[in-house]
């Protein structure tokens, strides 16, 4: 039924800052942008390789959703391959981004560091191949 990941959505307080990140930051294509309700309402495409980030941007600004604590239920970050960690790490940290995680070598045989976007987003980069143990269903 399902046939691959598509996209992500985050809704922005600042389309231009967002977009300044994505691209030149994380060297995100920008696709395009869909404009509705007289520009009221803006999706800008990035292409994040093998899926699309949508930036949802409104007029009308709502309550920032970043607050949430790990033991909350809902989506808690967006993951990126990367070859290096490390190596990102320094690269982002060039341009003036500030991590939360420093890198350190996680449980299933990754390396992971972590990060906010603009708006408080939480971003996880990850190096290797992620070793799992068999899923039993009485889990």
């Amino acid at each position: 039924m399902i046939k691959a990941f598509d996209h992500v959505t985050i809704t922005v307080s600042d389309l231009e800052r967002s977009i300044d990140f994505y691209q030149r930051v994380l060297g995100f294509k920008v696709l395009g942008i869909l404009e509705q309700n007289g520009g009221d309402f803006k999706i800008v495409y990035l292409d994040a390789g093998g899926a699309t980030i949508e930036l949802f941007h409104f007029k009308e600004k709502g309550r920032p959703l970043t607050e949430a604590k790990d033991l909350d239920i809902g989506i808690k970050h967006i993951g990126f391959k990367v070859d290096n960690v490390d190596e990102a790490v320094k690269k982002l940290k060039e341009t003036g981004v500030r991590f939360t995680l420093e890198p350190f070598d996680a449980t299933g045989g990754v390396r992971i560091a972590f990060f906010k976007d603009p708006d408080g987003i939480l971003i996880e980069l990850i190096q290797g191949e992620l070793e799992l143990l068999p899923y039993k269903e009485s889990q």
